[in-house]
């Protein structure tokens, strides 16, 4: 893994030194911004009434070292809760929360007039704080765990992005790979308090097409 942050950051380096060209007519920087959120209420047999709510916000920046090749940065914001009542006391539900800052390589290659495939693969890191709660008013229980996540990944995207105007373009990620090395410490709350620490190494793929990543991004 050192070794591949190693030439990662040399190569990072040897990018910026390059003479920097305008990505065709569209300009050496561009900003975009990521966007997502979602507000669900859903009645449950039993008077159970369930809520899903979702936040999520990336801004980014790039520069174009090249023509067609750019140096990305950014971070982004994630909130997901869900959470179930009934007429009793009773409850239960999550949160998560998440926080990424990410740098990496930004490739457009010309599919067709307008339409690029693009590559981005860098280096992110991200922390997550994990939260759930299920109450028992009638047992006088109540059960929590909170899990705090730290995680440092080489990652890669693939999607696509579409000018409709020679400023602007539609961009959707479809697909994600990342190999990360991750810190987890987590806290059980029930009867006791117990505290448990996992650590390790994790490479995973995953596909977007059920729920695609959008975002708009301008150029200048």
């Amino acid at each position: 893994m050192k070794k591949f942050l190693i030439f990662f950051v040399c190569l990072g380096f040897y990018s910026m030194g390059q003479e920097a060209n305008a990505q065709i007519s569209q300009g050496n920087h561009s900003v975009g911004l990521e966007f997502e959120w979602s507000d669900r209420s859903v009645d449950l047999p039993d008077q159970e009434n369930q809520q899903n709510d979702f936040f999520s916000l990336t801004p980014s920046y790039s520069y174009f070292i090249k023509d067609r090749l750019s140096i990305i940065g950014g971070g982004s914001y994630y909130k997901r809760r869900n959470k179930r009542f009934n007429q009793n006391p009773n409850s239960s539900g999550w949160e998560r929360k998440e926080w990424d800052v990410f740098v990496g390589l930004r490739k457009h290659i010309e599919i067709r007039p307008k339409l690029f495939m693009i590559g981005i693969y860098g280096l992110r890191y991200s922390y997550t704080d994990y939260f759930i709660e299920s109450v028992i008013a009638n047992e006088e229980w109540l059960y929590s765990s909170q899990q705090k996540l730290n995680q440092l990944a080489l990652f890669g995207n693939l999607g696509l992005a579409y000018f409709p105007s020679e400023k602007f373009s539609f961009e959707l990620i479809f697909i994600e790979s990342q190999f990360f090395k991750f810190n987890n410490k987590s806290t059980v709350s029930a009867h006791n308090i117990n505290n448990y620490e996992d650590k390790g190494w994790v490479f995973e793929v995953d596909g977007f097409l059920d729920q695609p990543s959008l975002a708009v991004r301008y150029y200048f």
